[in-house]
């Protein structure tokens, strides 16, 4: 579904008093996707985007999807996520008409193989920001140590800094204009600027990984006139920031957001100026580190943002007058159970599992997952358990089922490298990560930690009776204040239910 709704904003240009135009296409799609936007950019009437889905539990991995979009925002492809990518921190940007994707810590780059769908290691990326036939700049971030942005003359070789961290750069008469996110920089001729006594290089900030390269940041600005700064932010709760800068009929603009709306202006006497504002609140903002994507010869760049509604995304693209704004409503929502239909399949589940345990495969049970739509949160880290210890086994599939808002149930299955077949399988309920909180839901899921626990109790009464009914009494029971152990043993089968005050687990794997 979309809707589409065009709006010509007439500006006059006061030398030559003729009215020009700013197109603002505002577009909405809807999409079905599971996570939250990573980095994304538009390019070529397609979107590119990074996807992070939640890892339950797993919560020191990281686990990014990768999507082709077409510009109604239907899934063109689905390109796996190289392990050195799974990370926090990573740019998305374009260079030579190619995607590239290099990672913060280690700067290990791809480019992306559209031909193939696949990402392609690279040489790591260099920090270059902005390129012309008189300067090369670069830029790093050292976080709170300030930043550096670096103005390399191509003639004599001698670099320029200045103290601006993550700039996006314009060239507009034959000035350079350095837009932060509060400022914007006017730097008439960068030999004006201090000359660097630590010039950028490349093989000390990127290629010499066994020593990360620090320094502390310039705060100068000499040589530079500060045409805009906005002074009043609060740095803990900050209602002003410019998203970017873009230069359209000649003039310089400013996407920019205030406490009270996102606009477009221009900078007079060192004022913003808004011309433009938009009706639906929408936050434009920048990854931290996602910096080498902004300006493309100078007159394309896409910016992503917000909204009040956590599904309801998207990204501005500016290409000189054209100015495109598509809103994303992503409908995607992981299917809800309920405590029955979840109570009915545990049981179903484990009879099927109990009685062809010694043929069980991965295939099957993928089949049994995927019938009811559960969500695969496999994890790409090694995971192993003691219960097999000596058994060459994979890292376990691992799905998710969402009981309620208060549960959920993992199914985790281990299974043999050669034949793929199951070894071991676990029922693992727990509390639902997988929801929004604010911090008053956190201090209330704090105050009724009590209420988890005698909720994951009458669980493990629920399953151990159902269990003593078809399996008999227990050969073994452990049991203290805080925990609960039964454990059967079966026809070279081993079921295993614990109860803590944490979750409820039933294991059952062979001998």
């Amino acid at each position: 579904m979309k809707t589409v709704i065009h709006i010509i904003i007439l500006t006059f240009i006061t030398a030559s008093c003729q009215p020009q135009e700013l197109n603002v296409n505002i577009k909405n799609v809807e999409i079905n996707i599971p996570g939250s936007p990573g980095p994304w950019l538009k390019y070529n009437d397609n979107f590119y985007c990074y996807f992070k889905t939640d890892n339950d539990k797993f919560s020191s991995g990281s686990n990014h999807q990768f999507y082709i979009l077409d510009k109604d925002g239907k899934i063109k492809s689905q390109i796996d996520v190289p392990k050195k990518l799974q990370t926090f921190y990573y740019d998305l940007y374009i260079k030579n008409d190619t995607i590239f994707t290099t990672e913060y810590y280690d700067h290990n780059s791809f480019y992306l193989d559209q031909t193939n769908n696949t990402w392609i290691e690279t040489k790591k990326g260099i920090d270059l920001y902005y390129d012309d036939k008189d300067y090369s700049v670069y830029s790093l971030d050292f976080g709170e140590w300030g930043g550096v942005t670096w103005f390399k003359d191509k003639q004599t070789g001698k670099q320029y800094e200045i103290g601006a961290t993550s700039p996006v750069i314009n060239k507009l008469n034959n000035h350079y204009y350095l837009t932060t996110g509060i400022s914007v920089l006017k730097i008439k001729d960068p030999t004006e600027l201090d000359e660097s006594k630590e010039p950028y290089d490349y093989k000390k900030a990127v290629a010499d990984l066994e020593n990360s390269y620090r320094r502390e940041g310039n705060y100068s600005t000499n040589g530079a006139e500060v045409i805009f700064e906005y002074k009043d932010n609060d740095y803990f709760n900050p209602t002003f920031s410019i998203a970017t800068s873009f230069i359209s009929n000649e003039k310089l603009y400013h996407l920019y957001k205030d406490s009270i709306s996102t606009k477009i202006g221009t900078i007079e006497n060192k004022t913003l100026v808004p011309f433009y504002e938009f009706k639906s609140i929408i936050r434009p903002f920048q990854w931290n580190y996602d910096t080498r994507n902004p300006i493309q010869n100078n007159n394309f760049q896409s910016v992503q943002f917000r909204t009040d509604k956590d599904s309801v995304y998207g990204i501005i693209e500016i290409n000189k007058n054209d100015f495109k704004v598509t809103q994303f409503n992503n409908i995607y929502k992981e299917p809800v159970f309920g405590e029955n239909e979840m109570n009915e399949w545990v049981e179903n589940t484990f009879d099927n599992y109990y009685s062809n345990f010694s043929s069980l495969t991965l295939t099957q049970i993928d089949k049994v997952e995927q019938e009811i739509n559960a969500t695969d949160i496999t994890q790409k880290h090694k995971i192993s358990t003691y219960r097999l210890d000596g058994r060459d086994v994979n890292t376990p599939r691992i799905y998710r089922k969402i009981e309620s808002k208060e549960l959920r149930l993992l199914t985790i299955y281990y299974y043999s490298k050669d034949e793929k077949k199951i070894e071991l399988v676990k029922f693992e309920r727990g509390k639902n990560r997988n929801k929004n909180q604010s911090i008053k839901d956190v201090v209330a899921s704090m105050n009724n930690s009590e209420m988890e626990e005698t909720l994951y109790k009458q669980k493990f009464d629920w399953i151990s009776d159902y269990l003593k009914g078809k399996l008999g009494e227990p050969n073994d029971l452990q049991t203290d204040k805080n925990s609960t152990k039964q454990k059967w043993k079966k026809n070279n089968k081993i079921i295993v239910l614990e109860y803590s005050k944490r979750d409820v687990e039933l294991t059952i794997y062979s001998e």
